[in-house]
């Protein structure tokens, strides 16, 4: 076992390996004391063949995100190696492999992320005149790319950066070379780090990737003849590809900026005017963000984060964000409504990340089916707007009703995990319910055994039972032991009587175990099959997840501008602010 773990850990020596072991996740060598050190677990030893005994401590596998998201914001990648088969089914050592690497930017568990906040990973590609450059945050399955190409460039690479603010970045050798971003990156930035030798970055090969991926030509993609861009794309992919061992169907569409749609602003704006935190105790209560966030979902706490961050200059654009502000403030009841029922609403983007990587609990399936509960009473209640931003959102919500049935079908409302069981709805699939129905009738056919063994023996005392070692048996005492028919096969000796079993008993033993590797393995395939088929309306729930974001950025302003009296501006394009009883 300890030779597996040396094979499995050289090829991921930059990582902290969790090594499934049973219930728990264990570390060893190098790794254990790291751990030990960061998470405060005890630091314990095993013999492993070599002359010491091998450093090791380890952590429970269900709780394992804990402790994994310490160490990803310390600045470590955790490798999770599972067992890939089941040890029962086995004679010689259970197969293992990594099934996911978890990075800084690669992050998709709740417990690891902020809610109000994107996780973005960059890929940055660079060169003497052009830069490549997109963020990924695949939570959500936000991708957004540009190129910058000025004498100026490499100091819009750090303004692009301090816009997004990535927790990860990757990017070719180039970047050595310009200390400024280096060390932005490095320093201000405090991410993880990953820099590729230029001899990995093939064009022909990022395009295959971002063809691959996307299922689109790079032309249908409005990328072709973006080299800097197709070789940061490829790169992230390929970067993605490694780490979570899965496809990238999250990733489904391009969001292709340019850079001259926002505000240009430096470092020095942004911490001045004090966007997103304030410059004396970096809180984000006293930004402008903490001021107009009221915000009910976390998908509009997102939104709004990004609006703020990278200031519109297009005045037909902000005209149209003003009047779909203007038409929800002047109608207080409707606006009250609105946010009542997105109050309801959980973090749609990041739940369908969870059911298309396969990592969605059943309790999670079920929160998800409350939230699409609520999108009816959400898309009624935005008929009849007149302003254009709010008709299309009323269009793109999509009710989602054949989902949330699906679910309401198939998954008990109080699942808890597979483990647990009981997560498939009684009703749905008829041979799960004759193999329960085995499972809980089985009291009232010892029961029936007893009575009618009783009777047919004479022996009053006869009793009928269960252990986990021994299994089902029927229980005589010592003193009735010449009467045992001889039907009867010894099965365990006790100080004052003996445990027998016969052929009907063991019939039900077999049919026991049976039913209850029956239920267990089809309850797993039932429920899978169910979130494959809530996967396959990605699309349809992101279009919606992202219009329900819109319409509670919107909700928030108009609220916050009623509570705070503001006033609507008229935005003009010829150079002049003029402000009357402006207040600040």
């Amino acid at each position: 076992m300890m030779r597996q773990y040396l094979e499995i850990k050289e090829q991921y020596k930059d990582c902290i390996v969790f090594f499934r072991l049973g219930d728990f996740y264990e570390m060893f060598f190098e790794d254990a004391k790291i751990a030990s050190s960061e998470l405060q677990l005890t630091l314990t030893g095993r013999a492993c063949g070599l002359s010491e005994r091998a450093p090791m401590c380890g952590v429970p596998y269900h709780s394992y995100e804990t402790y994994a998201a310490k160490l990803i914001k310390r600045g470590y990648k955790v490798a999770i190696c599972e067992q890939t088969e089941d040890p029962k089914l086995t004679k010689d050592i259970v197969k293992r492999e990594i099934v996911r690497v978890i990075t800084p930017g690669t992050v998709i568990e709740g417990c690891m992320l902020e809610e109000e906040k994107n996780n973005y990973i960059c890929s940055v590609y660079l060169t003497e005149n052009k830069t490549g450059i997109c963020f990924a945050d695949i939570s959500t399955g936000e991708l957004s790319v540009t190129v910058l190409e000025d004498e100026k460039n490499k100091a819009n690479v750090v303004c692009e950066l301090a816009k997004f603010t990535p927790t990860e970045v990757v990017s070719n050798a180039a970047l050595n070379k310009y200390k400024g971003v280096y060390v932005y990156i490095r320093d201000k930035l405090g991410c993880a780090l990953d820099v590729f030798e230029e001899d990995t970055y093939s064009e022909s090969d990022s395009i295959l990737s971002i063809e691959r991926v996307f299922e689109k030509s790079v032309v249908d993609l409005g990328i072709s003849g973006n080299t800097e861009i197709i070789l940061a794309l490829g790169r992230l992919i390929g970067y993605l590809e490694v780490t979570q061992k899965a496809s990238l169907n999250r990733l489904r569409s391009i969001n292709f900026y340019d850079e001259n749609q926002h505000m240009l602003l430096d470092l020095v704006a942004r911490y001045n005017l004090e966007l997103t935190s304030t410059m004396r105790t970096n809180s984000r209560k006293g930004s402008l963000l903490g001021v107009l966030d009221d915000t009910k979902t976390a998908m509009g706490k997102r939104l709004l984060k990004n609006y703020i961050e990278k200031p519109l200059v297009n005045s037909a654009i902000i005209t149209k964000r003003l009047n779909a502000v203007s038409e929800l403030s002047s109608d207080i009841i409707r606006l009250d409504n609105i946010r009542e029922s997105l109050s309801k609403i959980y973090d749609l983007e990041r739940m369908i990340t969870r059911v298309v990587c396969k990592t969605i609990l059943p309790k999670e399936l079920v929160s998800l089916c409350e939230t699409l509960m609520v999108l009816p009473e959400i898309k009624e209640q935005c008929a009849n707007f007149k302003c254009s931003y709010l008709k299309e959102v009323y269009n793109e919500i999509d009710t989602l009703t054949d989902v949330s049935d699906l679910i309401i079908e198939a998954i008990n409302p109080k699942a808890n995990t597979l483990k647990d069981g009981n997560v498939i709805k009684k009703g749905y699939n008829y041979i799960l319910d004759d193999y329960r129905d085995i499972l809980h009738n089985v009291q009232d056919r010892l029961l029936d055994i007893e009575t009618r063994e009783r009777e047919a023996t004479g022996i009053k005392t006869l009793k009928t039972g269960y252990n986990k070692i021994f299994g089902y048996y029927i229980e005589i005492t010592n003193m009735y032991k010449s009467q045992v028919p001889e039907t009867y096969i010894r099965k365990q000796t006790l100080t004052n009587a003996e445990r027998y079993i016969n052929a009907e008993l063991k019939d039900i033993e077999n049919k026991m175990l049976d039913a209850s590797t029956k239920v267990t393995t089809l309850e797993a395939d039932l429920y899978n099959a169910v979130r494959d088929k809530v996967a396959s309306y990605l699309d349809r729930i992101q279009k919606t997840a992202t219009a329900i974001a819109k319409l509670d950025v919107f909700a928030s302003l108009s609220s916050v501008a009623n509570k705070n009296n503001y006033v609507c501006p008229t935005i003009n394009a010829n150079g002049v602010i003029n402000i009357k009883e402006g207040r600040h």
